[in-house]
């Protein structure tokens, strides 16, 4: 298929990877638009009499676990294209929404969104995108506007998503107003629904410690082994997000997983809401060291209160290392009424992986 054409089972087979039947035909999808994006660009490039021909993007959907996110990094880490971006939904939206304000605000007469889409075009012409889920009547009034101008001036879009484009902000306000994008997407982007299969997180997780104890190097060396089976066939990064006004610095994360020192979470000036954005970010958190809480870490406390609600009740998974079990681990006295529910959570979440 060319010089430049890595193969994404190529890729996947250097790493150790095994694909299932159903990722396999994902992986054929993907590979057919790799080629098809090098082809395009090298005729643009060198017969400027050719016309490039559309390309649609690929809105991938299907079960938790199935390995969707996966496949898109490895196709967008091997894809020899410049202009390419990846970013996860939710954070694509605020960076919207913050840069429509910031061009009406600079200039009334013209459209803010327009603004945006030519802005964005210049730099980014893939765009590839995790967890398209719509929440937000906001997001869902001006989604239509954007992509029509986008795909118009050439985007080729990626997406993946637990549920068909027809399921996408059902039952929200205002729902018919959104109905557009959604014929937008299918206009724009081949569906592709992956098969069922084996979730190979919970085949991962299935029998393993979840609550490492007490805080030392063996375990810290378990949880470093854990997050990098997790991680396999992603490139783990440093992120820095932007919490409602304030940053939380992610020492590493890749593939919907992220993992943080006990410290550099619970130690910070974050609120309950924040917790519910970390929680929609990721699948799931690893966190080290742990400490007893007691009455001299009641904020501490009450921010891990926070967090495995947020994790419990978004279904993530967490896996951790501490100084004590989780029935000792909290010896304060101003949670401890509430932190009989954090350990009920915490030992029925570590159940789940039985």
């Amino acid at each position: 298929m060319g010089q430049n054409f890595n193969s994404i089972e190529n890729v996947a087979q250097s790493l150790n990877i095994n694909f299932d039947i159903g990722q396999l035909k994902i992986v054929r999808i993907f590979d057919k638009l790799n080629f098809q994006i090098l082809s395009n660009s090298k005729k643009s490039v060198f017969n400027f009499l050719t016309k490039s021909k559309k390309i649609k993007g690929i809105y991938l959907y299907g079960g938790v676990g199935r390995g969707k996110s996966m496949l898109m990094d490895i196709f967008f880490q091997n894809i020899e294209f410049k202009k390419k971006r990846r970013l996860h939904f939710h954070d694509f939206m605020k960076e919207i929404h913050t840069n429509i304000f910031l061009a009406g605000k600079k200039n009334k007469n013209d459209d803010p969104i327009e603004v945006v889409a030519n802005n964005f075009i210049k730099k980014t012409t893939l765009l590839c995108f995790d967890e398209m889920e719509v929440r937000d009547i906001a997001d869902a009034m001006i989604l239509y506007r954007l992509f029509e101008k986008l795909f118009t001036k050439g985007l080729i879009l990626i997406s993946t998503s637990n549920q068909m484009p027809e399921n996408l902000y059902k039952n929200g306000l205002h729902r018919e107003r959104f109905l557009p994008f959604i014929d937008l997407l299918n206009q724009n982007m081949n569906v592709e629904q992956i098969e069922r299969g084996k979730d190979w997180r919970e085949v991962f997780l299935k029998g393993k410690k979840t609550w490492l104890y007490p805080n030392n190097e063996k375990n810290k060396i378990m949880l470093d082994s854990f997050f990098k089976q997790l991680t396999k066939g992603f490139i783990p990064i440093k992120e820095r997000l932007s919490i409602s006004g304030r940053e939380v610095i992610v020492p590493s994360s890749a593939g919907g997983v992220a993992k943080f020192e006990f410290k550099d979470i619970c130690e910070k000036p974050l609120a309950a809401g924040d917790y519910v954005e970390i929680a929609d970010k990721y699948k799931g958190l690893l966190i080290y060291n742990i400490p007893v809480l007691d009455n001299r870490k009641n904020n501490e406390s009450r921010r891990f209160i926070w967090l495995i609600d947020a994790l419990y009740d978004r279904k993530c998974f967490l896996l951790a290392s501490a100084e004590l079990e989780i029935k000792k681990i909290y010896t304060g006295e101003q949670w401890k009424f509430e932190f009989e529910r954090t350990s009920s959570r915490l030992i029925e979440m570590s159940r789940m992986k039985d």
